[in-house]
């Protein structure tokens, strides 16, 4: 393999590609094939030392590469997953998607990722802000001190759930001054062993024997999902607030929409009573109003690399058109507010995050046109 990638440099326009993207500027390869242009891109990942972050039209585009560069590299990329906004009411939620999502989102917000991959839905999805995410992520250290109830209120607030025995992700219990942490951050859960409020020992555990298995000095902790209602700037008390203002300026219209006060007054006291609401996405732009995606979360000097333009365009197009009828249905059942519905971005927002960014567009085809905010 190592041959193969050698044989690109002496190839005139590989090498010119090579040359642009180093220096941040941005290039187009038209009329090449799918294996070609993933030897091509192996290449690059190889020389060129910058984080690299590969766009593709869906999950199944993204794995295929991922097999390619493996067969080049012999390193696998990761892939962010897509994940389904829960915004019916349900009784319980699985949330391994997000969190997954937001394992790899941590480590591209600290720049841990030399090579990203993402399709347009994992890319498009409205997430956590990259700061709110660095602040509700804490890491546990042996020999520091942590007030039991400081804990117990940071868990409480990214979202876990106390239990008496912790046996899946987003799980914690206290038994005296041992607490048991499943964090998303890990593959295991966590046993930390408290000496007044000094940690003292801490290790991973098999959640069927709860016996320990291996020591840890430190562990990340991370929220157990997407859209935690007690980030909110306000908190849940600053939320209950923005309920209660849409409710009475719901009731101010000329048209009631009875269905949505009656959707907000349940969720409302929900949130008052201090339960958890498995719909909480209803309301994402109301806990993070800034709206951010994935791409947020790529560094500055990343390389974009942009996988058939056409296809990506079409396949976003289509994705906002889905989204539309979905909500379109939930408006008219009062499940989710007109004014709240800001859950994915647009071809033309992601145009513009493309802006000042150094990209490399990869086209079967010839004849495409480009952003204008990004041309090659």
């Amino acid at each position: 393999m190592d041959q193969l990638l050698h044989f690109l440099n002496s190839i005139p326009e590989f090498s010119a590609m090579m040359g642009g993207l180093s220096r941040g500027e941005s290039v187009a390869v038209t009329g090449i094939g799918q294996i070609n242009r993933t030897h091509m891109l192996a290449g690059l990942l190889k020389d060129i030392h910058k984080p690299f972050v590969i766009l593709c039209q869906d999950e199944m585009a993204a794995r295929r590469l991922r097999e390619e560069l493996k067969s080049f590299l012999g390193t696998e990329a990761p892939i962010l997953p897509g994940r389904e906004l829960t915004l019916y009411d349900a009784a319980v939620v699985s949330r391994s998607w997000e969190q997954k999502r937001l394992r790899q989102l941590y480590d591209l917000a600290l720049g841990k990722t030399p090579v990203q991959i993402l399709s347009w839905e994992s890319l498009s999805l409205r997430t956590m802000p990259k700061q709110v995410l660095l602040s509700a992520a804490f890491t546990l250290e042996v020999g520091q001190e942590y007030p039991l109830e400081d804990l117990i209120r940071s868990l409480t607030s990214a979202g876990y759930s106390r239990c008496g025995m912790v046996e899946g992700p987003g799980q914690f219990a206290v038994r005296g001054g041992i607490v048991d942490i499943f964090s998303p951050a890990a593959d295991r859960p966590f046993r930390a062993e408290f000496f007044g409020d000094e940690l003292d020992t801490m290790g991973y555990f098999d959640p069927e024997t709860q016996r320990r298995s291996e020591n840890i000095d430190s562990i990340v902790v991370l929220p157990v999902g997407e859209t935690q209602p007690a980030l909110h700037p306000g908190g849940l008390s600053g939320l209950c607030d923005d309920l209660k203002s849409m409710i009475a300026r719901q009731r101010r219209r000329k048209n009631i929409n009875e269905p949505l006060i009656t959707t907000l007054t349940r969720d409302l006291e929900k949130y008052e009573n201090n339960l958890t609401n498995p719909a909480s996405d209803r309301y994402m732009s109301l806990i993070y109003p800034e709206m951010t995606t994935a791409a947020d979360y790529i560094p500055k000097d990343a390389v974009w690399i942009i996988c058939d333009q056409g296809s990506l365009r079409r396949t976003a197009n289509a994705r906002s058109d889905e989204l539309g009828l979905q909500l379109d249905s939930l408006l008219q059942g009062g499940l989710v507010a007109g004014e709240l519905c800001d859950y994915a971005a647009g071809w033309e927002d992601f145009c513009q995050t493309l802006k000042g960014r150094t990209v490399a567009y990869f086209d079967a085809f010839g004849g495409t046109s480009y952003p204008e905010n990004c041309p090659p």
